[in-house]
């Protein structure tokens, strides 16, 4: 009788990374940048910093910062004309401007605008698509839903492919982490080594986002959570979230935080750079550091930066509002001293605006 066997495919293990990384990490996990702009998506003299700063913030929406969107998409600004689509598609009141304002940038040759009315895109299915059920209510307003079935396709989303293409050749690293994904670079066990070296040059870049999708693929759901899949792979995130860190990435240095709650540079670092990170350890992990003025001075900076008071409100052993009069915080100097980094890009999912 024959023995049928069958051949497994290979699986990755990531341990098998560690080595690729040795020299990177030898290179730079002492080095600490002196630009706290290094690994921001834009930089203050750029016209979208601002209405980006405030994404990132999660600040609520304003009638000025309509105005300033409105201005910039009145300027010219497709990025801004896209940005303010992907926002006002959520309302049906909205949603047949918008979506006619992603399709005009597209055909202008944008491959953003593509991306996001393309098959692969998280607003196809939540709000353009026939399926849509928000989509009959507007039928039933008789609002205009002639968009149906005209998006949501492959062929969008080759057209996306094709534009990230022009862009990577131009440099754009962000583009070119999109074709390394969509290629599946990072799935192939065959091509391991060139996604890590990939990896690598983006970080040698400063652009970090690579790098920590990364470290996400390092980890397991567990009954408690995502943890490391060992102790080794733990450690090799940790110094990849250090030199990120370094070079004030928020999202690593909010992590780095975590291991290190009494490096007192890095969180100085944090504090300048503007991430919500160093307010919320400091509310939690070193509030008995504060006497209570300093907590009410605390309180409201954060208050100023994120149009939030959440820690005058929820928090039982914080000062209340009235406690103090304002003159006795240097706020204004404080913000003034600060250099806040942008780490959203305009990829990035609305849900995951309102993190830093």
């Amino acid at each position: 009788m024959g023995i049928l066997t069958g051949c497994k495919e290979k699986a990755i293990n990531p341990e098998d990374d560690i080595p690729l990384f040795k020299d990177f990490i030898e290179r730079n996990i002492d080095k600490v940048a002196d630009d706290p702009y290094i690994s921001s998506t834009l930089r203050p003299d750029d016209e979208m910093y601002e209405v980006m700063l405030q994404l990132q913030r999660g600040i609520p929406w304003s009638d000025s910062r309509e105005e300033e969107f409105n201005r910039l998409i009145e300027k010219g600004n497709t990025q801004a004309t896209i940005l303010h689509a992907r926002m006002a598609i959520i309302n049906i009141l909205e949603r047949s401007l918008a979506i006619s304002r992603l399709a005009k940038a597209m055909s202008e040759g944008n491959p953003y605008a593509a991306y996001w009315l393309s098959n692969k895109s998280s607003i196809c299915l939540s709000y353009i698509s026939s399926r849509n059920l928000g989509n009959k209510v507007a039928k039933d307003l008789g609002l205009d839903t002639s968009y149906e079935n005209k998006y949501c396709t492959e062929e969008i989303y080759q057209k996306a492919v094709e534009g990230f293409k022009k862009l990577a050749e131009q440099g754009d690293l962000r583009a070119q982490y999109f074709l390394l994904k969509d290629k599946g670079l990072d799935k192939s066990v065959e091509k391991r080594e060139e996604y890590i070296k990939e990896v690598i040059r983006f970080s040698e870049a400063h652009y970090y986002k690579p790098l920590m999708d990364y470290t996400d693929s390092l980890q397991m759901q567990t009954n408690n959570g995502f943890v490391f899949r060992s102790k080794e792979l733990e450690k090799l995130a940790f110094d990849l979230f250090k030199i990120a860190s370094n070079n004030n990435y928020i999202p690593a240095m909010g992590t780095v935080m975590y291991y290190e709650e009494n490096n007192d540079e890095l969180f100085e670092r944090m504090k300048k750079v503007g991430g919500s990170y160093y307010f919320l350890s400091m509310a939690l992990d070193r509030s008995d550091e504060l006497n209570k003025q300093e907590k009410y001075c605390h309180a409201l900076l954060y208050e100023k930066i994120f149009k939030d008071s959440r820690y005058f409100i929820y928090y039982d052993d914080w000062p209340d509002k009235n406690d103090y009069d304002e003159s006795v915080c240097e706020i204004d100097k404080e913000i003034a001293e600060m250099k806040p980094m942008i780490y959203i890009d305009y990829f990035t999912k609305s849900d995951n605006w309102g993190q830093g």
